[in-house]
């Protein structure tokens, strides 16, 4: 069966709807339509249900989703043997990881691995995030989880550290907290998205449950922003807090949580050149980086 419609029909399953598919594979909507038409047709069976949320998949769908993932592995690994074999260490690697972390760590030290690697495409991802490995949304992913229901292989490279942060211009204002009975009176900037930072809302709705929450915010860039702009005190990775000399400290021995992250990739794809090549660079990142990280 041509490998195209496997590619086709994996792009639909993992996104819903013909329109998506036809953007993420850059091929018109009609295309797309008789294809898995044409797939069906094939297979004498349907593959998908519409929804009124978009396309879901059925049990025949299902099933035959699992041999079209085994496929996509299979066609990247074998594209990537073919040119490891070649000058220099090439392919595309999508690579998941929050939007922090890539934009204050991980970015200001893309440059010189790009140069080195200038045959490799990195897919930098934050949304969403995580990324699946298992429906191909990404073949490396950087999270504060191990491998859970994935299977993924991999290790825990860093540990990142977190902070209450207010600015100076708040700070000289209102005093300080530095115990847990101090917050009485103080506004804080809360989390929104009480799912994806289930972790961190919890630790600081805790700690700062004797102040008044003025704003919740969905985005560490929001909370960044308000913070700065001395509406109250905020919870930020200190990678983040540290890095601007008008935001404060809060109690930093006191008032610190720590995460965990592992860098993990697929079994079939964790020993590829190009994989290999970021895992080995982000890795290399994360242990000369492991104080700054720590916050």
């Amino acid at each position: 069966m041509d490998w195209d419609l496997f590619r086709i029909f994996k792009a639909v399953a993992d996104t819903g709807n013909f329109s998506a598919a036809a953007r993420q594979l850059r091929i018109s909507h009609p295309t797309i339509g008789r294809k898995i038409a044409a797939l069906e047709n094939s297979l004498g069976t349907p593959l998908f249900l519409r929804t009124a949320d978009g396309l879901a998949l059925t049990a025949q769908g299902r099933s035959f989703r699992a041999h079209a993932e085994a496929m996509a592995v299979a066609a990247l690994g074998a594209e990537s043997a073919a040119s490891a074999k070649g000058r220099g260490v090439r392919g595309i690697v999508k690579f998941s990881i929050g939007a922090t972390l890539a934009a204050h760590w991980l970015m200001p030290r893309m440059a010189p691995f790009l140069r080195e690697h200038d045959k490799i495409e990195l897919d930098v991802i934050t949304h969403p995030f995580p990324a699946s490995v298992r429906r191909r949304e990404a073949d490396v992913v950087l999270r504060p989880v191990d491998s859970g229901e994935e299977n993924l292989i991999g290790r825990k490279v860093a540990r990142l550290g977190t902070g209450f942060y207010a600015s100076r211009d708040y700070a000289a204002r209102k005093s300080l907290p530095e115990r847990r009975g101090d917050w009485k009176g103080h506004s804080v900037i809360g989390f929104a998205d009480q799912t994806s930072n289930a972790e961190l809302a919890r630790w600081s709705d805790l700690i700062t449950r004797q102040s008044f929450i003025v704003m919740r915010c969905s985005s560490q860039g929001d909370m960044l922003a308000a913070a700065r702009a001395g509406i109250g005190i905020t919870a930020l990775s200190c990678l983040v807090g540290d890095s601007y000399p008008d935001l404060v400290r809060i109690a930093p021995t006191k008032l610190a949580s720590v995460s965990d992250f592992w860098l993990l990739a697929h079994p079939d794809l964790v020993d590829l050149p190009a994989v290999r090549a970021v895992t080995n660079f982000v890795a290399s990142c994360a242990r000369e980086d492991r104080e700054l990280l720590r916050g």
